[in-house]
């Protein structure tokens, strides 16, 4: 599933009946479902898999494994649009007895969540003690995760350069660990990059393995941002795009991953294609009901605040 969420999200739509499973079975089953959904952005049957999930929240496989629910379900709900409800799940699982690996890949995901909640000094501190840990273990996939997201902390702050040094080393770790999710966000962000510099001679160097990729990949919020990258790269050679492509465009900006990402392309790239995009305000968060399932959980309650261990020296 690490290496082929995409396969996994196909082959699991072809399965309709799961009554032969036991407890622990399907709560692996739903747990999968998830993962491979968010993993290719397919989010449209997200929330019943979840459902299906705290339904069997009282097995015994469910409390052993309660980390990984909750990590699951936390970039469900971020990715959703539920930030403090995630937020509250990551510093609930964060207090729990874990293992180096699980406490990294939570730390991962808190600091991601950080960024898309504009905490960019708890941003910063979740990536340094996930690095940390990457390092100890020698986790080249865990490491250029990181790399990959501190790229992205730069690019918001301007600081394109750093940016791609952050990104190239990305890449090259998630080529080590031949991740292909991981290869296509490393490989759009700095693609992304270069059509920010102007260097239009390394962008087409990298254009064709990444598209590729893409092009075989079920996410259609990856394939907008390429439809966004190509045609700023286009206009960065001094080609006059069609209306049909500038029509194109503005569909595939509703169609981005993320209101960050909306807000990456507006500033940087929508200028080259003589675009402008006017970015409608989310409405207020508290209007948004939580959604049952997540109501109807029994664990991570009351509210934990986790704290960073100190360096070791």
């Amino acid at each position: 599933m690490i290496v082929e969420p995409s396969h996994s999200y196909q082959l699991l739509r072809q399965v309709h009946s799961i009554t032969d499973l036991n407890p622990s079975q399907r709560i692996r089953w739903h747990l999968v479902k998830v993962r491979s959904a968010i993993a290719t952005n397919n989010l449209g049957h997200i929330e019943a898999e979840l459902a299906a999930l705290i339904q069997l929240q009282e097995q015994a496989y469910f409390k052993r494994h309660l980390a990984s629910m909750v990590s699951a379900m936390g970039i469900a709900l971020r990715r959703l649009g539920y930030l403090a409800e995630a937020k509250t799940l990551y510093t609930c699982a964060l207090a729990l007895k874990l293992s180096d690996k699980k406490r990294m890949a939570l730390l991962i995901n808190l600091a991601v969540l950080s960024r898309h909640m504009n905490d960019y000094t708890l941003a910063r501190e979740s990536y340094q003690s996930a690095r940390n840990i990457a390092q100890r273990l020698h986790h080249e996939r865990a490491l250029a995760n990181v790399n990959n997201n501190l790229g992205t902390l730069a690019l918001d702050e301007g600081k394109i350069n750093l940016a791609e040094a952050y990104y190239r080393d990305a890449l090259i770790g998630y080529q080590s660990s031949d991740k292909r999710s991981g290869n296509i966000t490393a490989g759009t962000n700095l693609l992304l990059v270069f059509a920010i510099q102007g260097h239009t001679l390394n962008f087409q160097r990298l254009i064709s393995p990444i598209s590729a990729l893409v092009d075989a990949y079920p996410d259609t919020s990856k394939k907008a941002l390429l439809l966004w990258l190509v045609s700023a790269n286009d206009a960065n050679l001094g080609k006059t795009l069609p209306q049909s492509t500038r029509e194109n465009l503005l569909s595939a900006f509703k169609q981005l991953e993320s209101e960050k990402l909306q807000q990456l392309v507006a500033q940087y790239l929508a200028p080259k294609v003589k675009l402008e995009i006017a970015q409608k305000q989310r409405p207020a968060r508290v209007k948004k009901a939580l959604p049952d399932w997540f109501k109807a959980r029994s664990f991570c309650i009351d509210p934990v605040t986790y704290a960073y261990p100190p360096e070791k020296s």
